[in-house]
Formats: C-alpha cells, sequence, structure tokens
C-alpha cells in the first residue's frame, strides 16, 4: 500500500546541517559553469566524504515512519493475554507498523515488558514487579494463556532486522537507565523511540544517558506542547497529542518545528475499540502515528482516507 506524507522540516543536528552545506556548494558551483568547476567539485566531494554523516539517527527512523503509521497498543489490546510473544506477532501479522509496549523495572535492574505495576493483574504471581527479581518475573505466567512475560532484551533480538519500530514507554524512573543501555548494546536508535511522557526530569534522564536516543513527549495542554517544541533537541522526534488537544492546529504546530504528532484513537466511549477503531478521524487531521487498540480496523481506516484523499487530490 503506497503510503505518503505532507512535507514538512526536519530537524538537523551538527552533521546534517554539514551535509546539507556540502551539497549547495556544489550545485552553486555546478550552477557557475566555470572552468575549474570540475575540480572544485571532486574537493567539495571529498570534503563532503570526511565530514557529511552516512545516515543514522532520526533520519532512518523518520524512514521507518513514512507515512501515516499504526500502532498496536500494549502490542495488541485484545490479545487473550497482553504482552506475550504471540501478541506481538499478531499485531505484526494483521498489518501494524509499531508495537507500543510498555517497560518495567526488577528490583536487580531488569526490564520487562509489562503494563501493570502489579503482577497480581495479569499473571499467576503476586506482588509489584519492582519488588521482584528479573528471574522470578521471567517465571510468572501470564493470565489465561500461561505465555511467558517478555523480557525487553528479547523483544529487541527478535525485531532486529525487521521494519517493526518499538514505541516503548517507561513506566518507572528507575528503567531508563537499563532500557537505554539495552537500545545502546543492540544499536537500536533506528527502529525505537521511548516514552518520556510528560515528566520533564524523566525527559532530562534520558537525554543525559543516551544523547542519541529518539524521544516522544506526551502533550495533554497547549503549555506542555509549547515546552516541547522550543526545546533545541532533534532527536525529540515525536509529540503524542493526548485528547484535550487533538486538533488540527495542534498537529499542524508539531509539523511546523519538524516533528511527528502521534495520537490514541480510542475514546471512552469506544468500550476501548473492540468493534471498531477510531483512526479515521485522526488520519484527517493529519497525524503522522495513531495507536490503536484494533489493529485491523485502524488498517482499513487508513486505506479507506487515502482512497478519498486521492480522489480529492485528482479532481482539483
Amino acid at each position: 500500500m503506497p503510503r505518503h506524507r505532507r512535507h514538512r522540516p526536519v530537524a538537523m543536528d551538527g552533521g546534517t546541517a554539514t551535509a546539507v552545506r556540502c551539497t549547495n556548494q556544489m550545485a552553486m558551483l555546478s550552477a557557475r559553469g566555470r572552468p575549474w568547476v570540475v575540480a572544485a567539485l571532486m574537493i567539495v566531494s571529498l570534503f563532503c566524504a570526511l565530514v557529511c554523516p552516512t545516515g543514522a539517527g532520526t533520519g532512518a527512523l523518520e524512514d521507518r515512519l513514512r507515512g501515516f503509521s499504526v500502532g498496536a497498543h500494549r502490542g495488541g489490546f485484545w490479545s487473550v493475554s497482553q504482552s506475550a510473544r504471540s501478541d506481538f506477532a499478531s499485531s505484526i501479522a494483521n498489518g501494524a507498523d509499531l508495537l507500543e509496549i510498555d517497560l518495567r523495572w526488577t528490583k536487580d535492574g531488569g526490564v520487562v515488558v509489562y503494563h501493570s505495576d502489579t503482577l497480581s493483574k495479569h499473571t499467576f504471581c503476586l506482588g509489584q514487579v519492582r519488588d521482584r527479581t528479573f528471574d522470578d518475573v521471567m517465571h510468572c505466567r501470564l493470565l489465561p494463556t500461561g505465555a511467558r512475560i517478555e523480557s525487553f532484551e528479547k523483544l529487541l533480538r527478535w525485531t532486529r532486522g525487521t521494519n517493526v519500530v518499538l514505541d516503548a514507554e517507561f513506566k518507572d524512573d528507575e528503567v531508563v537507565g537499563p532500557a537505554l543501555a539495552l537500545a545502546e548494546r543492540y544499536d537500536a536508535w533506528d527502529r525505537i523511540y521511548f516514552q518520556a511522557n510528560a515528566h520533564y526530569d524523566r525527559y532530562a534522564r534520558a537525554r543525559e544517558l543516551a544523547p542519541r536516543a529518539n524521544l516522544q513527549v506526551n502533550a495533554s495542554d497547549m503549555d506542555t506542547l509549547r515546552w516541547a517544541l522550543q526545546l533545541d533537541d532533534p532527536y525529540l522526534v515525536v509529540i503524542a497529542l493526548r485528547e484535550q488537544i487533538q486538533t488540527q492546529e495542534a498537529v499542524a504546530l508539531v509539523h511546523q518545528h519538524g516533528k511527528l504528532a502521534s495520537a490514541n484513537s480510542w475514546r471512552p466511549s469506544d468500550y476501548q475499540e473492540f468493534f471498531t477503531a477510531g483512526c479515521d478521524r485522526l488520519f484527517a487531521m493529519g497525524v503522522d502515528i495513531v495507536i490503536t487498540n484494533n489493529v485491523r480496523s485502524c488498517i482499513a481506516q487508513r486505506a479507506a482516507w487515502q482512497r478519498r484523499r486521492d480522489r480529492s487530490l485528482a479532481g482539483r
């Protein structure tokens, strides 16, 4: 299915800006048509090869997210047992571009993919995740299937070499460091971004520990949105708009600053999208990444919206 996104400015780090300047220099020399143009182009080309990066970071992640992306909430919200490997596989098979996941910290520094702070809610085990060791949590079985909880490290290995992007939320302050260390170990920066939510300290901590980490900030009001957009951070790549500010104006503002706009598609009245997704209104606003509880329905709505948009453009 072809995927499109309107053109919008992209935040550039120093290396990318240098590459652009190199390209502009070459174009100017070519346009002048002077006798020494060939020699000059060779010199500039050599200079570019030495100082201009070949890619990575935000550009590589944006390439994966080019178009209008659909993300599976909690890796597959309506699956029998959330956060199991089989749930992730099912969401991908249904066409999800992203897996939205939750990361929690165990008392010995492990990182697990699990939403609730208590094991009692979704497993046969009792107690808080943070009060158990990593091995303890790995031996817990999810209700009702008995599937194992996924570790973040195993998920990174499993998705390596695929086109799947991970949208990982820090559920604890303590999980920030260990999660970023695992992303560094597996060189996963081009296929993952981390949600710092609206926790200013959590955002600052993540940026301090991992300057190359792609981050998301969640905004539920215009003050938070303005705070996020004024940050001089090219690796703050996604701004999630909560229901209170899901408007075309807010999306346009995010795009003006070279960021991707994300939004959750469900509303309380939708019964969590059990029957049908609420994605079409967000695609119509220009939202780049839609996180949904109903992947199949959301993808169908994306296709229908793209057909309507293409017909409208063709009729102009």
